[in-house]
């Protein structure tokens, strides 16, 4: 069973990633909207991979993080939604998500692409009271919030290291930015106005 990847994007399409290995082997990934879209700019990749063997077929799913593949594994536990339609869920952001199931939001889930209105209540009726959402829902804002900040921060420190601004600067400017800017282009702005 594969259950990592890392390598190297030699093709990205919308709901599609291929991967290729150290080993010179290439993997075709399913990813969502959402992950395509934070890594349309990548080079190189790491995947959480959920391996699906059937007798007709074999499938990987990919996720940026351990928390989105297990949520996607709960997903797909709930009749009715198929593969897709968890990786549609997953388009919504996982902080909402959890947030969407603590307040029973049926017309949040529904906003997801091949979800209705009774598959968004049965995706609540089943998932609200699993231990892994319980969980989850302890001080989920603030533990989400650091991993979108960080892979803000890796994206613009990428960039700006490309254009020759010192690593170790960037890092210092990235700790100390004020908590109101918080649009990747205010932060930009901000670490090359104050960079010396």
């Amino acid at each position: 069973m594969i259950s990592f990847l890392s390598g190297k994007i030699f093709d990205l399409d919308i709901g599609k990633c291929n991967i290729l290995t150290n080993c010179w082997i290439g993997y075709e990934v399913n990813i969502n909207d959402l992950t395509y879209s934070k890594i349309l700019l990548w080079d190189e990749i790491d995947l959480h991979i959920y391996h699906n063997i059937t007798e007709n077929s074999q499938s990987l799913y990919g996720f940026l993080d351990k928390q989105d593949k297990l949520l996607f594994l709960e997903f797909t536990k709930v009749s009715w939604v198929w593969w897709r339609s968890a990786l549609n869920l997953l388009d919504l952001g996982s902080s909402n998500i959890f947030d969407a199931l603590k307040r029973e939001d049926t017309i949040f889930f529904s906003q997801a692409k091949w979800i209705w209105k009774k598959m968004a209540e049965k995706v609540i009726l089943e998932l609200k009271d699993k231990d892994f959402i319980k969980l989850n829902l302890v001080n989920i804002e603030s533990k989400l919030d650091t991993c979108v900040i960080r892979e803000v921060d890796k994206q613009i420190k990428s960039s700006l290291v490309n254009m020759w601004y010192d690593s170790c600067k960037i890092d210092d400017l990235l700790r100390e930015l004020p908590k109101e800017i918080e649009e990747m282009g205010e932060i930009l702005q901000y670490v090359i106005k104050n960079i010396r």
